[in-house]
């Protein structure tokens, strides 16, 4: 089995659960889960039973030990999960709307995860040749994004497999910014891409699936992962196109929908010892494992586990 490495956000996300009533006024109700979307996917691989580690830093207060302790928790590997006092733990606010889907406010300004350096990570080459999985939110800001590229980089010259999920938070980028450049620049390294329809369309509006093919199957990508909700997932592979339909399930918090696809889908690459990988399985095994997650509150407590994935309907 190959290990497998999370980098990026570790994060609290305060999920807006109820509102109360005091002298008439509503007092929305907050409750504190963990989360950040490559934690979520580490998170979802160890609950399949995958070793994993996570790479990243959050800060020396509060939040920071509590994440700490929940990843512990969950049995991932916190070797490389720095702590910092000259930044803060980054924080998250998630509303949802009457379908579960989710609405984002971020206190994100100079974090811990956006401040960690090059020289603070692990070196790919030193490491167990496994799984990497990287996502946007580490490419909004120059430091970050340089050490991002030049992470990614090390990967592939290790030999390590890369997996990109897009994750676009459009209102994490500085306003204006560009962040379509720096995507496709993340892209070229990756072996396997997810990515929602919504954000393909934003970052190629012509010919979306053709343009995002063309782009990265011209790089290392083997397999590209395009989800749209509960509709179908287009699978793409040089030369072939197919679908997959999600399994019904009643939605009640789409948080960790995608991470728990992103989980599935790097724990079935990181079991699978073939040489060739089949693609419409894992996707199927991908999907079991997002559907599990839409149908529970929060984050890393409405991730499945194995036996759950057994049972699924």
């Amino acid at each position: 089995m190959k290990p497998i490495y999370a980098f990026g956000e570790l994060l609290i996300d305060f999920l807006n659960i109820s509102s109360a009533t005091e002298d008439g006024l509503p007092i929305p109700q907050w409750k504190q889960y963990p989360g950040g979307a490559p934690a979520n996917a580490a998170v979802a691989a160890a609950k399949l039973g995958r070793k994993v580690y996570f790479v990243g830093q959050v800060g020396n207060d509060s939040f920071g030990s509590y994440l700490i302790r929940a990843v512990k928790h969950y049995g991932i590997n916190t070797d490389y999960l720095r702590t910092t006092d000259s930044a803060t733990t980054p924080l998250a606010f998630v509303s949802l709307d009457s379908q579960g889907e989710r609405s984002f406010t971020f206190r994100r300004t100079a974090t811990a995860d956006l401040m960690i350096q090059t020289a603070d990570l692990p070196v790919p080459a030193d490491l167990e040749t496994g799984i990497w999985h990287l996502c946007s939110n580490t490419l909004t800001e120059p430091n970050i994004r340089n050490t991002h590229i030049a992470l990614a980089q090390a990967i592939k010259s290790a030999g390590h497999l890369l997996s990109f999920d897009i994750n676009l938070r459009k209102n994490l980028w500085p306003v204006g910014a560009d962040f379509k450049t720096p995507i496709r620049e993340a892209l070229k390294y990756a072996d396997i891409v997810k990515v929602s329809r919504e954000e393909l369309v934003e970052l190629f509006p012509e010919s979306p699936e053709k343009a995002l093919a063309k782009h990265c199957f011209n790089g290392a990508t083997q397999a590209i992962f395009v989800t749209d909700g509960g509709q179908p997932v287009v699978i793409l592979t040089p030369g072939e196109r197919q679908e997959l339909a999600a399994p019904p399930v009643k939605v009640v918090d789409t948080t960790a929908g995608g991470d728990g696809f992103s989980g599935g889908l790097i724990s079935y690459l990181a079991a699978n010892s073939a040489e060739t990988v089949d693609w419409l399985a894992a996707c199927q095994f991908a999907l079991k494992c997002g559907a599990i997650a839409v149908s529970r509150p929060g984050a890393f407590p409405s991730l499945p586990t194995a036996a759950e994935i057994d049972d699924i309907i």
